[in-house]
């Protein structure tokens, strides 16, 4: 039923689409890093510089049909960040519907308290360009599970109604990122199936305040399972579902900023024979000042990972720390950003990373990452 609900929808955008003129723009954003530290290797780097090419047209039947498709460099050096907009949209006055490679409802309408301060806080990693030790990271450091996914999926996004707005979405697989044109599901793949995501967002003002509270649920299936390593002795184990939350509450009043999120991704990258039981959790804290055209921030972030029985046999850096040791990352960062106008924004941020696998035999390195960063919007 649902495989038909996609064809429906999928022929319906092709159908509109036919023999009528599009409004096009392309725009984008250009971006170098410098960072330094302390037990890091420093040096020149980028993250997010994208191309976006974008159309929308108005069908006779009101509704606004459109597009968008971004590739980042990273496609062409072969990292991660590859593209991470490849879909379609039709937008009515009930809803707004997108189809393809796109992000689902939880970071729209939840308050991204990870990146408030300068510098991406920690939500866009530029501190981890120069340091790789984070032990409790699973996905995207400080967030749920499949935060930021860009595998198709149709996303539903209602209007907002009494500061209440809600988005969902339907992804058939997680394994079908925007590099990823194959339709075969691998029979020995981590990651979860027919995940739906859905998010609540309440926006309100209370005297001087404004509020955003935002929440977000996911749930997945276990797509098949993962065949453990030659030596571990674990043939085949059976994944987890997916069970996943996250919230946030962020605050302002006047040039000040306060906001405070959570998520809990419990077991979902487990197995269900693990003897000792994998779970991924954390938060994160921020306050920003805003005065003119420069911003102030500092925020602290914490998260928290078990890798369980199966992901410990099935590791490839191996320390003392045992299966269900709480491996832990903490980070502490300030930053301040300055807007030069004319789409030109730069920042600097220092990020004081605190790493441990739970055992006190160990020693992580935990370093200072100083690093500074101009971006040109286009």
């Amino acid at each position: 039923m649902m495989n038909k609900f996609l064809i429906t929808l999928a022929t319906l955008v092709a159908f509109t689409l036919s023999g009528v003129a599009y409004a096009q723009s392309v725009s984008g954003q250009m971006q170098r890093i410098i960072g330094v530290g302390d037990g890091v290797d420093g040096g020149i780097a980028e993250q997010f510089t994208r191309v976006v090419i974008s159309a929308d047209t108005t069908a006779d039947n009101g509704w606004v049909v459109g597009g968008a498709f971004s590739i980042q460099t990273a496609a062409a050096t072969g990292g991660i960040y590859a593209p991470s907009t490849n879909h379609m949209y039709i937008q009515t006055d009930m809803m707004t519907i997108n189809i393809g490679n796109t992000i689902g409802p939880a970071i729209v309408l939840v308050p991204g308290v990870s990146a408030m301060v300068p510098g991406g806080g920690i939500d866009a990693g530029y501190q981890f360009l120069f340091d790789a030790g984070n032990l409790a990271t699973w996905g995207v450091s400080g967030r749920e599970a499949y935060y930021a996914s860009n595998a198709a999926k149709i996303d539903i996004d209602l209007p907002s109604i009494n500061g209440f707005t809600v988005g969902m979405s339907y992804t058939p697989s997680e394994e079908f990122k925007a590099t990823t044109q194959a339709r075969v599901e691998t029979e020995n793949n981590a990651n979860h199936t027919d995940t739906v995501e859905i998010a609540v967002q309440y926006a309100g003002e209370l005297d001087e305040l404004s509020y955003t509270l935002g929440v977000g649920w996911l749930t997945g299936n276990s797509q098949s399972t993962t065949v453990g390593s030659a030596t571990s002795n674990i043939a085949q184990t059976n994944n987890n579902d997916l069970s996943a939350f996250t919230a946030a509450l962020k605050v302002t009043m006047g040039n000040m900023t306060v906001g405070l999120s959570t998520f809990d991704n419990g077991e979902s990258f487990g197995a269900s024979g693990d003897t000792d039981k994998a779970r991924n959790s954390g938060y994160n804290t921020a306050v920003t000042w805003a005065m003119g055209n420069i911003t102030f921030g500092v925020g602290y972030s914490h998260q928290e990972l078990v890798r369980g029985t199966r992901a410990q046999a099935n590791a490839t850096k191996l320390t003392a720390a045992a299966a269900g040791n709480v491996r832990e990352d903490n980070f502490t960062y300030v930053g301040i950003g300055y807007d030069m106008g004319g789409g030109v924004s730069t920042y600097v941020q220092l990020s004081n990373n605190d790493h441990s696998d739970g055992d006190h035999a160990t020693n992580e390195a935990d370093p200072q990452v100083l690093f500074a960063g101009i971006n040109i919007g286009f």
